[in-house]
């Protein structure tokens, strides 16, 4: 039996970068952009998050091979996919840990985007103000 599908740097680029934004866009409220930043290669990236990758880009790279037979999306493309997004999912709401090569809980302390929104307890300018 031979190969469906040869995967190399050529066809499987567009495909990582669209995984790589994925994630990137799923987890940027969850880990701070240092430590998002930080997975540039195999070595840095969690185990987990090099998983949901592998799965995104095989999802988008069969969906672009084999739709172009049938001109639907496959169902085996939309089942990885359901399944890394299912996984990131999880992630934000903490049912899915994230970890480091030596198994401790990557920190998601001081990410929460919520913190950079104004509050009633130390307003900047008040509605008597008169502004020139």
């Amino acid at each position: 039996m031979s190969d469906k599908i040869i995967v190399d740097d050529a066809n499987s680029a567009k495909p990582n970068l669209d995984a790589t934004r994925t994630i990137k866009g799923q987890l940027s409220g969850v880990f701070s952009s240092l430590t998002i930043s930080s997975w540039a290669d195999p070595t840095s990236t969690p185990e987990i998050i090099r998983s949901i990758a592998g799965r995104l880009t095989a999802a988008f790279m069969y969906r672009a091979i084999y739709s172009e037979e049938t001109g639907e999306i496959p169902a085996y493309a939309q089942e990885l996919y359901n399944e890394a997004i299912g996984m990131l999912a999880d992630i934000k709401t903490g049912l899915l840990s994230v970890t480091d090569p030596t198994d401790n809980p990557v920190d998601t302390s001081g990410s929460n985007l919520l913190s950079f929104w104004p509050n009633d307890d130390s307003p900047v300018f008040t509605m008597d103000q008169i502004f020139s």
